[in-house]
């Protein structure tokens, strides 16, 4: 079955990653997302929604920790 919003595929997009060691529950990276695909785990740190997230790096750019990754694109594949 085709996808009607994305008929020639859907574009290779970066993906924000937090890493649980550099991150200290701040919340800066939440509080800048563009897209608040950022949440709050029950642990206090934070984690990103990667269906959500359409690579801004709005998130990276604010962590005064320099917690956030920018995973380079990767093509979706259909399916997904």
């Amino acid at each position: 079955m085709a996808d009607m919003i994305h008929p020639f595929g859907r574009k290779a997009r970066s993906l924000a990653v937090i890493d649980e060691v550099s991150c200290i529950g701040c919340g800066y990276c939440a509080m800048f997302c563009l897209m608040e695909c950022i949440f709050q785990r029950p642990d206090g740190y934070y984690e990103v929604d990667q269906e959500h997230c359409v690579g801004c790096r709005s998130c990276k750019v604010n962590c005064p920790y320099e917690a956030v990754t920018i995973l380079p694109p990767k093509r979706e594949t259909e399916g997904q």
